[in-house]
């Protein structure tokens, strides 16, 4: 049974780092796996229902599509507490090693989990219109990022730090991501409540991940199994106890505390890294837009200085060679693809508009005004 745990839990690591790697990590245009699971396979089950169903049908199976992060969050999140509700708190009750009263705490962080997720769902990040335009009209142009121009889509002055958002068809102010767990993007009037649900949620998995463990640690001492003796079921034989056995016998006794327990655990280290980095950049005045755009620049920016020297340590060009400026090489090249979650939705947001053959001296790198 021991070996068949192990062959369980290895198997499903290599699944979900495999399904981690294709839907997040890698890029579609350079990854076959990735292109392949979400891309060519979505379009092929889309070809198909079309010619069974109809596109009228599938249209609005898409819409629901939309919502699928909404609907996973709920089935996640109401689940968990579910187990909670029906089995930690039993737990609770009976254990000497954790006080009765965080069932009441409990109840308040659930409150306080499904409210800030409500209101980061429905405040709005701000829409852009030729009537609202003063009212967000308040960052100069950088002439880098940034540049006064029109939006090509809504043909509208384009703000510094806006961008289109084009699931919400809006055109949003001091614009940060497109969150799919909130399903909306979250932009200058929002990102207080984005941060909000963020940090209740951190909260809620550190303190869940705690009271959980509490429970189990309480199970561990209250029965000595540090220093029981374990009978094989198959053989029959007697197993004196170590980490791996004790951790057996809670998760077949205790399942559904123990994969709570292991969830809110796994989601305290994601969600807080995930709050770092928007921690970190709010204190520089970026956004997650911006935020990957200047690393793209910086790696266009090193690539074309180590050209550049290259090509002077080779005698192709002359050490007097004038300066290009970095805003006139770079400004026109800078893409705005959709921005999720983990950033870009494509690999870099500089487009290979300088031909590789040519040699340019990008000068300094400038630095961004909005710190």
């Amino acid at each position: 049974m021991t070996s068949s745990l192990i062959l369980q839990l290895v198997a499903f690591t290599i699944f979900f780092a495999f399904c981690t790697y294709v839907c997040i990590v890698a890029d579609p245009d350079e990854s076959h796996a990735a292109r392949f699971f979400i891309g060519t396979i979505p379009s092929k089950i889309c070809s198909g229902f079309e010619l069974i169903f109809g596109k009228r049908i599938v249209s609005k199976f898409e819409k629901l599509l939309d919502r699928s992060l909404q609907i996973v969050y709920l089935v996640v999140v109401l689940g968990s507490w579910s187990i909670v509700f029906a089995y930690g708190y039993p737990a609770i009750e009976k254990s000497r090693h954790i006080s009765s009263n965080h069932k009441y705490a409990g109840y308040l962080v659930f409150i306080m989990c499904m409210s800030s997720w409500h209101y980061a769902c429905q405040i709005r990040p701000g829409n852009i219109t030729n009537r609202t335009l003063p009212l967000f009209d308040h960052y100069e142009y950088d002439n880098l990022l940034y540049t006064n121009r029109l939006c090509p889509t809504l043909k509208i002055r384009k703000l510094a730090r806006s961008k289109y958002d084009r699931f919400s068809k809006m055109h949003v102010p001091r614009f940060d991501h497109f969150c799919g767990w909130l399903n909306q993007a979250v932009g200058e009037q929002n990102y207080r409540w984005f941060l909000l649900f963020l940090m209740v949620h951190v909260c809620m998995c550190f303190y869940g991940s705690w009271a959980m463990s509490k429970v189990l640690y309480g199970e561990v001492l209250d029965k000595n199994l540090l220093h029981a003796t374990f009978f094989n079921a198959v053989t029959g034989a007697e197993v004196q106890a170590d980490y791996f056995i004790i951790f057996h016998y809670l998760f077949m006794k205790y399942f559904q505390i123990c994969g709570v327990f292991i969830l809110m655990s796994v989601m305290s280290v994601v969600l807080g890294m995930f709050l770092t980095f928007h921690l970190y950049i709010a204190s520089r005045n970026m956004t997650t837009n911006e935020f990957f755009k200047w690393q793209s620049i910086r790696r266009w920016h090193r690539k074309e200085k180590d050209k550049f020297a290259k090509a002077l340590a080779e005698g192709k060009i002359s050490s007097d060679t004038g300066v290009s400026s970095i805003v006139v090489a770079v400004s026109d090249r800078i893409s705005d693809v959709d921005v999720g979650c983990t950033g870009p939705t494509v690999a870099g947001t500089v487009n290979e508009g300088i031909p590789e053959d040519e040699v340019i001296d990008p000068g300094p790198l400038p630095g961004n005004i909005y710190e």
